[in-house]
């Protein structure tokens, strides 16, 4: 985790899970988000677990302190059907292998005008 601070300049905190070790606890959420988080990011669905994630309550807390919302749906994605309208996430990301494509390539969903507010320490693919 230092080695983020020291290199981006960003602190990582981490959402406590419930005593049942089996979904997040959002009261945590609460003392951790402030009006200087930038980016919050959560799966929606476990790999480990299967819990679903409740990403629309989380986003909606994000945004509540200006935070923007990445979402991995790599296990989600799959198997359930997804709208980001309807979830208001800002980014959302899942690979391509788990869609039954090849290997190493991936999607990036970004909502409309977020370029404009993030600026990615380094990047790959196309650049338009």
């Amino acid at each position: 985790m230092a080695n983020y601070t020291k290199k981006f300049g960003v602190k990582l905190k981490f959402i406590d899970l419930t005593d049942d070790g089996n979904h997040l606890n959002l009261n945590s959420l609460e003392n951790l988000l402030t009006e200087r988080t930038k980016l919050v990011t959560l799966t929606h669905v476990s790999n480990v677990l299967g819990t679903i994630n409740p990403i629309k309550e989380v986003i909606r807390k994000a945004h509540d302190m200006g935070a923007l919302t990445l979402i991995d749906a790599a296990q989600s994605v799959p198997h359930m059907s997804i709208n980001v309208r309807e979830l208001e996430c800002d980014l959302l990301v899942f690979s391509g292998h788990k869609m039954l494509g090849p290997t190493g390539i991936g999607i990036l969903y970004m909502r409309s005008g977020v370029e404009e507010q993030i600026q990615p320490p380094f990047g790959g693919g196309w650049n338009y």
